[in-house]
């Protein structure tokens, strides 16, 4: 197990994390200027790992390795057991791989050891896990794009949707596999672009950057009946900009939920859902 420490300007922080949605991310310091945080990896996946981290850093323009250092396997796994917690995001319930949920109120997920170290989840899964128990029903077709772990296909998936989930990384769509088979849900997982989804599908889910949603907001929006659910929207400026790209798609905002990261000042995240034309 190697533990990777990384430094980034604190104003890209928040930007990094969601594209780099799926992976587990350990803050051990940060202040108005800079953030150092740790992300842990199996030695097998850790050029993937580094790589994917990299990628995110040139887009942004900066960050940097800090120290990548051994933990002893035991102390990882005991580390992450002590850490992490339940969390309660109505219908579901956040668990990690080896818990079993006892109650009945709430729908299990369960997280691959790693993947949500010290996170918390970030507050744009948690609005697209709401908006997903209010807005996809049992037998409709989902796809997931930009789909990271799989969390938000699982979620899909565990109310009865019929789901199929993309993402540009290759690691990403390996662990979409993984935690779909560990939560017992059946999910098409591919490498795909955004803008290479085809079809017609009852409900599309996009928790993707601004800058993402620049690029393909106008196709992802030709690709729904019902509903088309997105977050990753940080601050009113983008909020803004998301609700234009909407309205040039003769869309109409029928739900906005917003949400502050823990611990943390300042802007929320915004989540939305959509209806067009083609909902009757």
């Amino acid at each position: 197990m190697k533990k990777l420490i990384y430094s980034l300007p604190a104003q890209l922080f928040e930007l990094f994390i969601v594209e780099f949605n799926g992976y587990g991310i350990e803050i051990l310091a940060r202040d108005e200027n800079e953030v150092v945080f740790a992300v842990y990896a199996q030695d097998e996946e850790l050029e993937g790992i580094k790589g994917a981290i990299n990628e995110v850093f040139e887009e942004l323009g900066a960050g940097s390795l800090i120290l990548e250092e051994d933990i002893p396997e035991e102390n990882w796994e005991e580390k992450w057991k002590e850490n992490f917690k339940p969390i309660e995001i109505p219908p579901f319930i956040i668990i990690p791989e080896w818990e079993v949920y006892q109650g009945n109120e709430l729908i299990p997920v369960k997280l691959k050891i790693g993947m949500a170290f010290g996170t918390g989840l970030h507050p744009t899964t948690q609005i697209m896990l709401s908006l997903i128990g209010e807005f996809v029903k049992k037998g409709d077709r989902v796809v997931d794009i930009g789909t990271g772990s799989g969390i938000l296909a699982i979620a899909a998936a565990k109310l009865g949707a019929e789901v199929y989930a993309v993402d540009v990384q290759e690691e990403a769509v390996r662990e979409c596999r993984e935690n779909a088979w560990e939560n017992e849900v059946d999910i098409k997982c591919e490498r795909k672009s955004a803008l290479e989804v085809q079809g017609d599908y009852d409900t599309v889910l996009a928790n993707l950057q601004i800058d993402i949603f620049r690029e393909t907001f106008d196709h992802i929006s030709g690709l729904f009946r019902k509903y088309l659910i997105v977050s990753g929207i940080y601050r009113d400026k983008e909020k803004q900009e998301l609700l234009k790209m909407a309205e040039k798609n003769n869309l109409k905002p029928v739900k906005e939920l917003s949400k502050k990261e823990e611990g943390m000042e300042g802007e929320e995240w915004y989540g939305f859902v959509f209806t067009g034309k083609q909902v009757h």
